[in-house]
């Protein structure tokens, strides 16, 4: 399998990435709803199932960020030293990623009184 196979392949497994990341997304509008079910009704159930649907999502989209920090990484260790310093970049940004991730999950886990999805 050459260069381009593996390109293609790594494409298309993104491409599934992305849509796991559309339904979790889909998650989180559901969440709101039951956000609001709980402002309307004081259900303390549906602020419950939100804050797990919350938590849920971060969790997936953590696994993903970290799927891209590996990618990130293999393709800075590949890059030729002129090209190493926005590689750099690119990793860092990923880090970012995972620690902002990191911080809502714990957020989430510490504060479920919180109305409202947290920023992924």
């Amino acid at each position: 399998m050459g260069i381009l196979d593996n390109d293609i392949t790594r494409l298309n497994f993104e491409d599934f990435l992305f849509i796991i990341f559309i339904v979790v997304i889909s998650f989180n509008i559901y969440a709101n709803q039951l956000q609001k079910d709980f402002i309307k009704t004081n259900n303390i159930e549906a602020e419950k199932k939100a804050n797990d649907i919350y938590l849920f999502v971060l969790v997936i989209t953590l696994f993903i960020y970290f799927y891209f920090l590996y990618r990130n990484y293999n393709a800075y260790k590949k890059a030729s030293s002129e090209e190493k310093n926005i590689f750099t970049i690119k990793v860092l940004g990923t880090v970012f990623l995972i620690s902002g991730a990191l911080c809502l999950i714990y957020f989430q886990s510490h504060n479920p009184d919180f109305v409202g999805s947290p920023s992924i």
